[in-house]
């Protein structure tokens, strides 16, 4: 398994289960299936991870496909995580440190600011217009 290690400067995210960090993608093709697998829409998930509200099922679910779009090309065995192990990694880690991080990145995704491969965009430069402007 090789791991690359997520980067916060392009807005990627990192769930670390097991001594393993895993770099977490919100592409679009991810949070699709995350909504298909769960029957519920992002923002009723952030609604419910707000509210410490998501079950083990659903968090094994999110944190799966978040990892899987994160994977490199040629990382077959992380392309291929199973959910259910997912959830027993996060139950053994601790399910508050999972809820947190998951729902700060379904919010990420939500918020707009990416592309459909779950990529940061870059935030425009602000010019000397903008700098004085209040």
């Amino acid at each position: 398994m090789s791991l690359a290690p997520a980067n916060p400067d392009r807005g990627e995210h990192e769930l670390l289960l097991a001594g393993v960090p895993y770099r977490l993608r919100p592409s679009h093709t991810a949070m699709r299936a995350i909504e298909r697998k769960t029957e519920r829409s992002t923002l009723t998930l952030i609604q419910r991870g707000n509210a410490g509200a998501l079950s083990l099922e659903e968090l094994g679910t999110i944190a799966a496909e978040l990892i899987r779009a994160g994977a490199a090309p040629d990382d077959f065995q992380t392309q291929n995580v199973d959910a259910e192990r997912i959830g027993e990694l996060i139950y053994e880690e601790g399910l508050h440190k999972a809820l947190g991080r998951l729902t700060l990145v379904l919010l990420d995704a939500a918020s707009g600011g990416r592309t459909a491969l779950g990529e940061a965009k870059a935030v425009p430069a602000m010019t000397s217009e903008d700098a004085g402007a209040a």
